[in-house]
């Protein structure tokens, strides 16, 4: 079930296709940097629309990772060596394949699938999307990145902010003034496709933000978050002696929820 913009929810049944990402010869050596914004960018945002009383927006841009640059744009914007990557389908995957115009013919045992531009799955498709991304907020939007964090974007007309974003990776926070807002929203979806928005009231980052629509004030909690946290089960927490080594995946599951609780 996926939840709409007004409350609504609905069944969508989806069908991807993944890259292993693991099987890249070269992923150990892959640039990985994507736009994330830091803590004090995402507070900062907040702050300025409280303060300034404009509307804030979360906007979540869908297949991201389908709509980055290509291996061709990356290598010329780079300077990197224009990468060859190619894959091949599941056996039970190609007669769905043969039934595409120009695939008919295609054999599994001579022939793979050549990718233009990394996927789901590639190591590099957070970079390539943040790339595509950077060009449309700063050349079309006319945003620019803040010293302090690239991931933090201003804009300003007449020597007045006007607006202010934040990336983190695929989902964007927006505030400014309402008019500024839907033009950046209007270049994004140019671009990118329909945008899912959502006003007042949303998660970003784990954080519930909700924003009062005559004070402009905004309320911050991790309610929600907190929820979603999961107490550890495992077969040798309640008979293991305290000074016995815990089992690998006891182990992972004790970092991952240490981590998740210091977030």
């Amino acid at each position: 079930m996926e939840l709409l913009p007004d409350g609504t929810t609905r069944r969508i049944i989806k069908a991807r296709l993944t890259i292993r990402g693991f099987k890249d010869r070269d992923a150990q050596d892959l640039i990985r940097d994507a736009g994330t914004s830091q803590r004090y960018s995402q507070r900062m945002i907040v702050s300025e629309a409280a303060n300034r009383g404009w509307n804030i927006v979360t906007a979540d841009i869908s297949k991201a990772f389908l709509q980055g640059v290509t291996y061709k744009e990356l290598a010329e914007l780079t300077g990197e060596p224009l990468r060859d990557v190619n894959f091949y389908l599941p056996p039970s995957s190609v007669a769905v394949l043969k039934q595409i115009d120009g695939y008919t013919t295609f054999d599994p045992a001579t022939e793979v699938l050549h990718s233009l531009k990394p996927s789901t799955g590639s190591v590099d498709a957070p970079r390539c999307f943040h790339l595509k991304l950077a060009q449309i907020t700063r050349s079309k939007c006319k945003l620019v990145p803040t010293r302090t964090d690239e991931a933090l974007l201003i804009l300003h007309r007449g020597g007045k902010l006007v607006a202010i974003l934040t990336i983190h990776v695929d989902d964007l926070k927006l505030a400014g003034e309402l008019v500024i807002i839907k033009e950046i929203i209007g270049h994004l979806e140019t671009t990118f496709g329909k945008l899912i928005l959502q006003w007042s009231n949303f998660l970003n980052c784990g954080v519930r933000h909700i924003q009062c629509p005559k004070t402009f004030t905004i309320t911050l909690d991790k309610n929600d978050y907190c929820k979603a946290l999961k107490t550890i089960t495992h077969p040798t927490v309640k008979a293991a002696n305290k000074d016995n080594i815990v089992p690998s995946d006891l182990f992972e599951q004790f970092m991952s929820l240490r981590g998740a609780v210091a977030y």
